[in-house]
Parts: C-alpha cells; structure tokens; sequence
C-alpha cells in the first residue's frame, strides 16, 4: 500500500509524458492559441462562395481542416496539461480558452455541411472525380450521406454555439468525481494495520485483495460517498442525456441511440444483437461466477467479490519497466517494426505512468495529428495495469499508423473500431503468458484473468450499454431521469447479469449507486464498443497467432487505413464482419470454453 498520492510537482521528470514536444512553455502554447483564433476568420471568409468552382471548394475545404489540425494541438497540450492536475485552476483556466476557441472555430465553419449540400450533385459528383478534389472524395461523400440530418446554415452556427454549454454536465461530473468528491473520499485499514485514504485507483486494488472484510470495508466506503452525491450526479446524467436526445431530435433522427451509431454508419440492430447474444451467453457466465464462488470457498457471493482473482495461491506484481518488458513480448506476433516504436514509446514520452494529486483517474490514450501518442496511466504494479497499458499502447500504436499513412482528413478512425486495436494487443498478451508460463496454478490464474476480462468488457460494458439505452429511453418517452430511479434499474441489470451465485442482500445494496461513478455514461453510447471490439480483437488475434496466411498484413493495413472508409468496411478487411452475429458468438463460444478448462485445471 502507499500513501496520499503525492502532488504533481514531485512527480520524477522520466515518469510524466512529455508533453513539452508540443510546446516548450505554457507562453509557446498562449503563442499557438492567438495565432489559432485567426483561422475562423478564414475559415468564414468562404462561407457562399463553395459553388464557384472546385478550387474554391477545395481551397476552403484546405483552410478548414488546417484549422482543425492547429487547434487540436492546442487542445491536446491543455487537456494533457488539466488531466495533470484536476485541481490546477491554471491549466483548467487554459483548457477552458481551448475550448471556447475550438467552439469559435467549429461555429466559423458550420457552414459548410449545409453549403455543400445546395450544391448541384452531377457538378459535385464531377468535381469529386479530379483534382483538386479527389483526395477529398470519401470526406464529401460522408457529408452527402448525412443530408437528410443537416440544417440550414443559420441553424447549424446554433447547434455548433449550444454544444459547447450542453458538454457542461460532463465537465461538472468529471470536477465532482474526479476533484470535490475524491478529497472527501474515507480511509480504511489496509492488511498491514494502516490507514489508507481510499481513491479511486486504489479502490479497485482493495477489491483484488486477499482479505474479505478490507474488500467489503473499501466497498462500503467508497460507495457511501457516491451515496451522499447521486442526486447532483443524477441531475448531471438527466442533463447529458437530454442533450444527446435535443441533438437527436432536431437532426430529425428516431432516437438518441440511431444518432449516435449514424456517424459510424452503423445499424441500431447491431447494438441490439450484441445484448441479445450477451443475454444468451448469460448462463455461461452464471456458471463462471458459481465457479468463484467455490475457489473463493464462500457460502455466497458479493458483489465485492468478483474482483479478487479466484485462484489465492498466485499473485503477480510488476514494475513499470518490466510491464513494458512483458507487454513487448506479447505484440511480438505484429511484427519487429511495430514492437519498435512500441518500446520506444512506452519508454520514452508517451506514456505519464503514476498517480498524484487530483490527476484524472483512469487511463486512456490521446494526442493528435502532429504529436506523439500520449497514454495517461496510473500504473499500480498489478497484472491489470500491464494489460491496461498494453490496452492503451494498442489505441496509440493504431493513431501512430493511421497517422504516419493518412493525410490529416482520413486518419482519425471511427469510435467503433478504436477498441479493436487496444483490446487485440491484450488478446496477444494474455496468450503469450499462456503458453509461457507453464505452472498449473499460475495457468489457473491467467485464465481466471482473461475470463474476468471478458466479465469487464463482453459482460459489464454490455450491461452498461443496456442501462445507457434504458435511460435515454426514459428520457425519450418523457420521463425525467432521477436518483431513484437510477438505482433501481441499475440495480435490476446487474441482478440480471451476475445471477443467483450472487446474494443481493443488504452487503450488496451499495451497488445500487455505482452508476454515479461511470464516466462513459456521459459519453453517448460507447461503452458498447469496448465488447464489440473484444469480439473483434478475439478473432484477428487468434487468425495472427495461428498463422493464417495474411492475417497480420491484413490487421496492420487495417490499422494504417484509419478513417478512409467505414468502420464496418475496415473491419471486414481485417476478416471480421459485425453484421453478422459470428464474431461475437464465436468470443462468447471462447469464453464458455475457457471456464470448462478453468474448471478442469482446479479439479
């Protein structure tokens, strides 16, 4: 255990992300952001002006995304530089500037979906065809595509001026979660007799622990806080979904859900099979949380319970230089070129490895067109947060390419295939401690350890989807969403989802209110992505480990082609096609496979 995370001034130079090669100073960076708040002016001085020729056009559609790919870069340094230090009113002070110009911008340029819609198809359709337009085809295509959800040009500069107010009640959850509420979070005796004030990394290491009532103590504790704030939390998260609902609606979508699957152009069916296969699979996993039960050796279980590994003799701890050992070992299948610039970034600048001091919680990966990756960590030393920085690697590994392949406007790559690459690089890891390790009880442990990462994405970022279409549902049908409410339906899934092995008695109750925690129901509709990219992940790692003849080409040039087409076209080139319900029941089928092996293996 250790104690009060530290303040972010003490934190060692070589264990932050270097995020001075973007700007060397805060004054560069002041520098880049008046030089940015130019470029609406000249993004606004084409505005009626499209249908003059395909220069124009193609010079305008230049200026707008140079506009973009400046301000993003002054973005990323303030968003990195905030997420340092929640608590920092400086650096909020200057994501806050960011943001508002980022806001200038997007207004500036709201004109050009729905001026590029007025114009004559056969003419645009012939500009496409040459240059200076050609590289601007699949772009202008997609626009066309979303026609039937564009408004006038007075009503688009409306939607672009109110998103940057409707994003308020995340930014007041995230200040809540992250700042006010973790400062106020209790203590509890550690294994060792010591106080430990609970955050909210810390909180999910006590749930690995050995000892039971440290388990339930730091469940209750933390718990009882979001207990005390659900109702801002809940007017919050009625805030956020009515704004995904507002936008829905008046880009004159069926639902909030449609809306937000539209811009990866993907059906609500499938959304609505992942959680029809994962409801099938349930029983599978009912028989894998009867199997805990019993390695645990309790009468029945508790929801604070499912986090310990179920194998006790095992335990494995790792220093960050030997994670990136490990995890370089485990992407060797995708080849010498890509473990290169992978060790060479997790080493190097890209990744702010620890936590201190009001610095967001969680992981995940960032940067932009013209900057390194940039993975925020905070890296305990546990088998999770090896597999949570080869997670993170996967996403900055995939950016990288994309990058180093696209031009600026096709190499953002769509929500729904950002967690294939992520979730792949942990399918690989996993396998290489498998099949390298060769101890019964240590196998015993890493299977326990994949099986509780299906429960964490396949099963719970389902369950979690199915609460978030639930509630936006109730918002759609009129209703308000409140804390009460909240807690029951939440409390109804997970029921349904960990089943009888479970007691669901007053010790559990708590879990009523962990919905008030989850960051991604803020985030309209991603967290299903997270189990559609493990079903992804699941195949495109097994066809590479076994060698199936241009599997890997395929996946790296899946990887490079970042958002030149759709999500679902790319996948299909990598050999996974989502339409159907083979990818996940053929990750749901691993699984059930995986608990009968675990099972055999305890005896």
């Amino acid at each position: 255990m250790t104690g009060a995370p530290r303040p972010r001034e003490e934190v060692p130079a070589e264990d932050r992300w270097d995020v001075a090669a973007i700007y060397a100073s805060d004054e560069a960076w002041e520098a880049a952001l008046t030089a940015a708040r130019q470029w609406p002016a000249k993004v606004s001085a084409f505005e009626g002006r499209l249908g003059e020729s395909e220069q124009v056009l193609a010079e305008a559609l230049a200026t707008w995304f140079q506009a973009n790919r400046e301000m993003e870069k002054v973005w990323v340094y303030a968003h990195l530089r905030a997420d340092e230090d929640l608590g920092n009113s400086h650096y909020q002070d200057m994501m806050e500037r960011a943001r508002s110009a980022y806001v200038a911008m997007m207004t500036a340029g709201s004109y050009l979906s729905p001026e590029i819609l007025t114009l004559d198809d056969a003419m645009l359709q012939a500009w496409m065809g040459r240059e200076p337009l050609a590289t601007y085809r699949f772009w202008l295509e997609d626009q066309l595509r979303a026609k039937p959800h564009t408004l006038s040009p007075a009503e688009e500069r409306l939607m672009s001026m109110v998103s940057e107010p409707l994003s308020a009640f995340e930014r007041v959850f995230s200040v809540l979660k992250n700042v006010d509420l973790a400062a106020r979070l209790p203590s509890v005796q550690d294994e060792e007799g010591a106080q430990q004030q609970l955050t909210h990394s810390l909180f999910i290491k006590l749930l690995e622990s050995r000892d039971r009532d440290l388990r339930r103590r730091a469940f209750e504790g933390y718990y009882a806080e979001y207990k005390g704030n659900r109702n801002t939390v809940a007017a919050a998260l009625d805030g956020g979904v009515k704004s995904n609902v507002f936008n829905a609606r008046a880009r004159k979508f069926g639902s909030a859900l449609e809306a937000s699957l539209f811009n990866d152009n993907v059906e609500v069916a499938v959304y609505d099979a992942l959680i029809e296969a994962v409801h099938a699979a349930l029983p599978a996993f009912y028989r894998y949380m009867e199997l805990r039960r019993k390695l645990l050796g309790v009468d029945r279980l508790h929801l604070y319970d499912v986090y310990v590994p179920a194998v006790p003799e095992v335990t494995l701890s790792y220093g960050y230089d030997e994670a990136v050992e490990l995890v370089a070992q485990g992407i060797a299948p995708l080849g010498q070129e890509y473990v290169q610039v992978a060790r060479q970034g997790m080493a190097g600048g890209w990744v702010d490895r620890y936590e201190n001091a009001g610095k967001r919680s969680g992981a995940y990966s960032s940067g932009c067109y013209d900057t390194m990756p940039y993975i925020l960590m905070n890296f305990t030393g546990t088998l999770d947060s090896v597999f949570t920085l080869a997670h993170e690697l996967g996403h900055s590994m995939h950016s990288y390419l994309a990058n180093h392949t696209q031009p600026y406007h096709l190499a953002d790559y769509r929500i729904l295939v950002a967690e294939v690459a992520s979730t792949t690089n942990e399918a690989l890891l996993n396998h290489h401690l498998l099949t390298t390790l060769e101890d019964s009880q240590v196998r015993a442990y890493l299977i326990d350890r994949y099986l509780d990462g299906f429960r964490g994405t396949l099963f719970r970022q389902t369950m979690f989807a199915e609460f978030e279409k639930a509630i936006h549902g109730t918002v759609e049908q009129g209703q308000p969403l409140t804390a009460d409410g909240l807690d029951a339906r939440y409390y109804e899934l997970v029921k349904l989802y960990y089943g009888d092995s479970v007691a669901f008695d007053e010790e559990d109750a708590p879990i009523s209110w962990e919905w008030a925690r989850i960051d991604h129901f803020f985030y309209n509709f991603y967290v299903y992505k997270y189990a559609t990219g493990m079903a992804s992940a699941v195949a495109i790692a097994r066809a590479i480990r076994e060698g199936q003849e241009g599997a890997l080409e395929r996946y790296l040039a899946f990887l490079r082609a970042g958002g030149s087409d759709y999500p679902l076209n790319v996948l299909r080139g990598a050999g996974v096609d989502l339409t159907t319900p083979e990818p996940v029941s053929s990750a749901l089928a691993e699984f059930e496979r995986l608990v009968g092996e675990l099972e055999t293996l305890v005896g």
